[in-house]
């Protein structure tokens, strides 16, 4: 069985582990999870099948998060 399939890629599933990660960097402030959160973001922000509200969301915040991290981003996916 793929990830799609499986439901491991579904939007909600996608935010609900982008929720979790997010509540887990504030307590803790672990880059690694920072990590974590800017890739969950930009694959929101890529979904096909989320809301297209996420997406923009999503591909906002992907450009914040990604650039405290001092990750290369495309100005297109800053806002």
């Amino acid at each position: 069985m793929d990830a799609i399939d499986s439901g491991a890629s579904r939007p909600e599933t996608l935010i609900a582990a982008l929720l979790y990660l997010m509540t887990h960097h504030a307590r803790t402030g672990c880059p690694r999870l920072a990590l974590c959160i800017s890739r969950h973001l930009q694959c929101l922000a890529l979904h096909p099948g989320a809301d297209p509200v996420i997406r923009d969301i999503c591909a906002g915040m992907h450009g914040v998060w990604a650039e405290a991290l001092g990750e290369p981003v495309p100005s297109s996916t800053l806002q």
